[in-house]
């Protein structure tokens, strides 16, 4: 099975950044939309990944920002089947490397 990957490596503006949500908890994801610009992009690690059951009203915007999903994440949680119903961005890990190295910085909201 082939998973999106991440937009292009190119880097971004020096001032984008990769926002990973690792908590699952309101104060992660409410940090992260706070501090998030259009030149950055959010990925859903571990527990973050459990931020896919809220309300669809409730996720980030990606026409602003991109959103993706870690697909080993979304396996462990049991989350993976429903994130492809939904047809949010998924990346395997590769895509996960291509989207690290796209960005120069990078924060973690736990």
């Amino acid at each position: 099975m082939s998973l999106p990957k991440a937009p292009d490596p190119s880097p971004q503006p020096a001032a984008s950044c990769l926002h990973l949500v690792v908590g699952a908890g309101e104060g992660a994801l409410g940090n992260c939309l706070t501090h998030a610009g259009a030149a950055d992009a959010i990925l859903f690690v571990d527990a973050g990944v459990l931020h896919l059951l809220q309300a669809a009203s409730a996720w980030p915007d990606s026409s602003q920002t991109p959103v993706f999903y870690s697909a080993t994440d979304l396996h462990a949680h049991g989350l993976f089947s429903l994130a492809r119903r939904l047809e949010v961005d998924i990346l395997d890990d590769d895509g996960f490397c291509d989207l690290l190295a796209a960005h120069r910085h990078c924060l973690t909201w736990v």
